[in-house]
């Protein structure tokens, strides 16, 4: 049987909800405000859903393996300000972003080891180090905000390419062609899949659980702390609340995006797609000037919608199985 092309993948139905709520979205602020489609506001939507793309791929991975990881902001957090601090002590920004994605590496590490021996759920090992890395972050910026001088490294995120397209959106799309291969391409993507479906028959497989588990954390953390490296300079500055929330963020455009809870399955495009549609709500509800108190109300409201379409999606699968 042949199996579906990339384009057919990528507009599979449970990329398709997203899709269409992105289109209705632009359709409806564009008509609402004028504002919105202009050049300085689309740049915005792209630089912010490249960032928490990036963050929704790597969730991606680890959801579809059927765990969590809470500390994905903390890691963003600290990621930026690590940079900034390096960078304020004269490092060459090469060394300085080569240093931050390491340490992004490390605190995934520290995530898979005490999930694999402490036998611990991704949930309460996760929360721990969420709480853990924000209290460094907090000892090592003693609650101030460091600011990054190196137009460079503001540059490499926010500046364009002829004027249109933002350098954060090349990144993006060189990170899910990286992720869509690892996962889709590679005997690990199979086993990260494999172990979400039902980690008895993985085991029996013959897949290592705590290699495979141990190496996806540590890609979370990779792209958590890229993400990181991103905000703190598109904001030129960082401090404890770069990344607060992302993780509650990083969840709903993996969700929104089509990946199921339940694990087994996982759909990056899905993903881009959902951050794309976040941060155009965000943006359409700043031109509207709707108060940033009703984001979150309206975010909660998505997510449960799509909670409640991957229900649905679950039952008719279930059901078509039965029939079969």
């Amino acid at each position: 049987m042949e199996k579906p092309g990339l384009l057919r993948r990528m507009f599979a139905a449970d990329s398709a909800a997203a899709v269409l709520a992105l289109i209705g979205v632009f359709v409806i602020f564009s008509a609402v405000n004028e504002r919105f489609l202009t050049s300085l506001n689309i740049h915005g939507i792209i630089v912010s859903a490249a960032i928490s793309a990036i963050t929704g791929l790597g969730m991606t991975l680890v959801i579809a393996m059927r765990a969590l990881d809470l500390s994905v902001g903390s890691i963003m957090g600290f990621s930026a300000i690590t940079a900034a601090e390096l960078l304020e002590a004269g490092l060459p920004l090469w060394l300085v972003i080569v240093i931050g994605l390491v340490t992004g590496c490390a605190l995934g590490l520290l995530n898979g080891l005490l999930i694999i021996l402490l036998r611990l759920p991704s949930f309460i090992a996760t929360l721990a180090t969420l709480s853990m890395i924000l209290g460094g972050e907090l000892l090592i910026t003693q609650g101030e905000t460091v600011t990054i001088h190196n137009a460079v490294f503001s540059r490499i995120v926010i500046g364009t390419i002829g004027g249109y397209l933002p350098f954060a959106a090349i990144t993006t799309a060189l990170v899910f062609a990286f992720v869509w291969v690892v996962f889709h391409r590679t005997p690990f993507g199979r086993h990260v899949a494999a172990i979400g479906g039902d980690v008895r028959a993985a085991v029996g497989a013959g897949i290592n659980v705590n290699r495979v588990t141990v190496g996806a954390f540590v890609l979370v953390g990779l792209l958590a702390a890229l993400s990181g490296l991103m905000y703190g300079a598109e904001l030129q500055n960082a401090d404890s609340t770069i990344g607060a929330g992302a993780e509650l963020t990083a969840i709903a455009v993996v969700v929104v995006g089509g990946t199921s809870l339940t694990g087994g399955r996982g759909n990056l495009f899905g993903t881009v797609c959902a951050a794309v549609l976040l941060a155009s709500i965000k943006a359409g509800l700043n031109v509207a000037n709707v108060s940033s108190l009703y984001e979150d109300l309206v975010f909660g409201t998505i997510l449960i919608a799509a909670l409640m379409l991957d229900g649905l999606r679950r039952g008719t699968r279930r059901r078509g199985m039965l029939v079969v």
